[in-house]
């Protein structure tokens, strides 16, 4: 899924995987139908904001919070068990 988030208005092209984007909908809530994709933009938005540094600081950033929040096996149990 490619993101295109907005940190203290200035803009960071990222790419995550579809497995990733679906378990941070599930830890976000997000309705299965619903636009996951603008959701998460805006949750890894504010979340990487203050913009420190460069883009790949700001990358490496985003990609450390994307794996505090879906690190937790219970999660990840919810994901696959979404599909049944």
């Amino acid at each position: 899924m490619q993101l295109k988030l907005i940190i203290d208005a200035k803009p960071l092209d990222i790419e995550i995987d579809d497995v990733i984007a679906g378990l941070l909908a599930i830890r976000l809530n997000l309705p299965a139908h619903a636009d996951q994709q603008a959701a998460i933009v805006q949750y890894l938005s504010e979340k990487g904001a203050p913009w420190l540094l460069d883009e790949e600081h700001m990358r490496k950033r985003i990609f450390r919070r994307l794996i505090l929040d879906v690190a937790d096996p219970a999660l990840i149990i919810r994901y696959l068990m979404v599909d049944r």
